[in-house]
């Protein structure tokens, strides 16, 4: 099971996990096979990412690291969290750090398991 942004859903991939919105409400099952309505229906109700069936290897195309792909999930999860308190100096700053973090955390996983590749 791995974590894919809804922008880089391509019909035919299945849920390892349900979807549910902001308030909960159920979008799609677990095990259901993803068509491009789910994916419009995801991104009309703000869902930004889902967990699908596979492994990173087998998602990823020839050249491509999932790394940015995920920088960019984390900054818009974080924009969406934070969305409302912007306009605060210190919740912007609280923001910053956070994605700081994020980004360096994301960082050192990724490097740790490349290196622990055989």
């Amino acid at each position: 099971m791995i974590r894919v942004n809804v922008v880089d859903l391509k019909p035919g991939m299945v849920l390892a996990q349900s979807v549910h919105n902001h308030q909960g409400v159920l979008l799609l099952d677990a095990r259901t096979k993803i068509t491009k309505k789910n994916i419009r229906i995801f991104k009309s109700w703000g869902v930004l990412e889902v967990s699908v069936k596979g492994e990173l290897n087998k998602l990823k195309t020839v050249g491509e690291t999932p790394v940015p792909r995920v920088k960019d999930s984390v900054e818009m999860e974080l924009q969406a969290k934070f969305s409302d308190v912007m306009d605060d100096p210190v919740m912007v700053e609280i923001f910053n750090a956070a994605r700081k973090q994020l980004m360096k955390d994301l960082l050192e996983t990724e490097h740790e398991k490349e290196n622990s590749r055989p």
